[in-house]
């Protein structure tokens, strides 16, 4: 099923306020977004099952890779029309959270409960699958998130026992760990989603409310999403980089969408908890393609909603 909300027209007064209403606008949740066009769509079936996405990305053609709870990964145009779809290798102890689209052309997965990292090529066949179940180097217990920097290097943030980040060459051989487990600076309690930008590796850091900011060394820079109350994140599981140079992120706690600069200041909100038209049940991730589409995994809710922004 697909619901489509279109509003092309100016934006009244009363529209403004219940927009405002409807994302949670107050004192402390900071401005308001307003989409122009709301699109949720019911995933696939997979048998009598109608699963829930977990892990969405988007490719520079803006195509839309997404993860689902049945063990798929699936592939749509940019309109949400269903491309091709393809089954994890393994699926029966649990799926995977994260998905990355490399230079190369190939999809590297987070398979998180088998404790590996699967690379697949672009029509879904295992190329290469990577790790095992452990805290040494090159080991992981719960991978969630990958992301690739601009020489080809990959970083892999895992949680559970180690509560850290990995960094690999293109080749997976190990250059570095860090973090650990709590909360200060530096440290993580369940690192998620990460992006890369001019040498920063930005990390919503789940747990812990905020946003940190490495460098290519892993050295700890700063930390965002704490500067004020307006900006404040709650349980945030994904982070997506905007063609504006903006951070999107996606925060599970909160049922919403809200968008930063590179510095930390808040641009805007949307969404708030539930199940209505403006909200999102326990949102795990978003990806944000070339026009400002942003596309959603509304994960309790289970459906894929796209908000032109």
């Amino acid at each position: 099923m697909t619901i489509t909300t279109s509003t092309n027209s100016p934006p009244t007064l009363v529209g403004l306020v219940l927009v405002g209403l409807a994302a949670g606008c107050g004192t402390d949740t900071g401005p308001a977004m307003l989409p122009s066009r709301i699109v949720s769509r019911s995933m696939p079936a997979a048998g009598p099952m109608i699963p829930a996405p977990r892990a969405v990305t988007t490719a520079a053609d803006n195509t839309v890779y997404v993860l689902d709870n049945a063990g798929r990964v699936l592939v749509f145009d940019r309109e949400g029309r269903p491309l091709r779809q393809w089954d994890m290798p393994e699926s029966d102890v649990g799926n995977p959270e994260g998905v990355c689209l490399l230079s190369d052309g190939r999809i590297a997965v987070a398979d998180t409960h088998y404790h590996r990292v699967v690379i697949f090529d672009d029509q879904g066949r295992v190329e290469k699958m990577f790790g095992q179940e452990g805290q040494r180097n090159g080991e992981f217990i719960w991978p969630v998130a990958i992301v690739e920097d601009g020489e080809g290097n990959l970083f892999v943030s895992e949680y559970g026992g180690a509560n850290r980040v990995q960094k690999f060459d293109r080749n997976w051989r190990h250059l570095l760990t860090f973090g650990g487990l709590g909360d200060a600076p530096g440290q993580f309690q369940r690192p998620s989603g990460m992006v890369w930008r001019n040498g920063r590796l930005y990390i919503v850091d789940a747990f812990n409310d905020r946003i940190q900011v490495f460098d290519a060394h892993g050295h700890f820079l700063e930390i965002l999403g704490t500067q004020d109350k307006s900006s404040r994140l709650h349980y945030p599981y994904d982070i997506a980089l905007g063609p504006d140079g903006d951070l999107w992120v996606v925060e599970y706690g909160a049922g919403r969408v809200s968008r930063f600069d590179l510095s930390g200041r808040l641009l805007g909100r949307f969404g708030t908890t539930g199940s209505g038209r403006n909200q999102f049940g326990t949102p795990w991730g978003l990806g944000v393609d070339s026009t400002r589409r942003v596309w959603v995994a509304d994960t309790r809710n289970r459906r894929l909603v796209s908000l032109d922004l």
